[in-house]
């Protein structure tokens, strides 16, 4: 089996649509053009520095990721933004022109969001994309409609980091999938649990099959954004014990590229429950009919030092009831009764 790595950036800001203008860290307006700050961030530094893994190493990206963000931002103004010469990096015609313009849009884009921080409650939620930038859009979405005057900031990155990044105060609070261990220094609010399934696209030979085994995933690609997500720990050691040989494992660092692959590549990965509408309306993946029942986390709040913030009290508050409705909803699908909602004391 061939497993291959992707360097993901500790902050990776979250690609959503449901906070107000000024938060949607992933949306730019300028005359027409709609594009992604992170692109616009790493054409910035890959014309500083020309080159590639000299750029990767400042932004904490693979240098395959910073080429796509180059690419999308190419397709977006319909030019070319840099080209080669030999072994060299240059900017283009049209990347020189480009230039004073993303550095202004970056430049406006920072000062009113500080303007915007200044004069709101900003919450900044620490979290992995799968969990933050898909599971939990429902509830965070609902929660932005209830407290408007709560904007909310995303920080994602590897689940395993989420609760390092609470104890250094880097984040508010954390959305973790917790698998029981007890994190030192940290208040921990269990919601519920979380399973995760396999997916994958909608033309795959799998798709629609009836009572599928893992070792009918043999010879098969597999593709997450991270290998420390619990969800991929629990499952690989169970493949190799029943011998199950994946062509290739990739960890590609972002959801959208895991998402690119399992379509263009039939490549499988995986989903939490609270995902499964989103990936199959949004990303066109659909749940595989498995026999095995599958693996499952603890969504969990971390909480440090400011958990007695009125804003992360007012979220951690909101979550516990979106977690009885939650643990209501699955129970009705699964047509059994709810397990219990565990909650700690704040």
């Amino acid at each position: 089996m061939e497993t291959e790595g992707q360097v993901s950036p500790p902050f990776c800001p979250l690609k959503t649509a449901i906070f107000t203008d000024i938060m949607r860290w992933d949306i730019l307006k300028r005359g027409g053009l709609c594009t992604d700050t992170r692109e616009l961030q790493t054409f910035l530094t890959v014309s500083e520095t020309l080159n590639y893994q000299k750029a990767a190493d400042q932004l904490q990206y693979a240098p395959s990721t910073l080429f796509k963000h180059i690419q999308q931002l190419e397709a977006e103004l319909k030019a070319p933004l840099l080209a080669r010469e030999g072994r060299a990096l240059r900017l283009t015609a049209e990347g020189e022109r480009f230039l004073p313009h993303a550095q202004r849009m970056l430049s406006e884009y920072r000062a009113a969001l500080g303007v915007h921080r200044e004069e709101s409650s900003v919450l900044t939620i620490g979290g992995c994309e799968m969990n933050i930038g898909n599971s939990l859009i429902d509830l965070l979405t609902r929660f932005a409609a209830v407290h408007p005057d709560i904007h909310l900031n995303m920080r994602t990155a590897p689940n395993a980091s989420v609760p390092e990044m609470v104890r250094r105060g880097e984040v508010d609070l954390g959305f973790f999938y917790s698998t029981g261990r007890k994190h030192r220094e940290l208040q921990s609010v269990r919601l519920y649990r979380e399973p995760a399934f396999l997916v994958a696209s909608r033309q795959s030979a799998l798709a629609g099959a009836q009572a599928l085994r893992y070792e009918d995933l043999d010879g098969l690609e597999f593709v997450y954004p991270h290998d420390s997500c619990c969800f991929v720990t629990m499952l690989m050691p169970e493949l190799a014990r029943r011998g199950v040989s994946l062509k290739r494992v990739t960890y590609l660092g972002g959801m959208q590229l895991v998402v690119d692959q399992a379509r263009r590549d039939g490549a499988v990965t995986l989903a939490p429950q609270c995902a499964l509408a989103r990936f199959e309306e949004t990303y066109g993946l659909v749940r595989l009919n498995m026999e095995e029942a599958p693996f499952s986390a603890w969504e969990t709040i971390l909480l440090g030092g400011r958990a007695k913030l009125p804003a992360v009290q007012a979220l951690v508050r909101f979550s516990m009831r979106e977690a009885r409705r939650i643990v209501r909803k699955h129970a009705l699908e699964a047509g059994a009764a709810p397990d219990r909602t565990e909650e700690s004391i704040l």
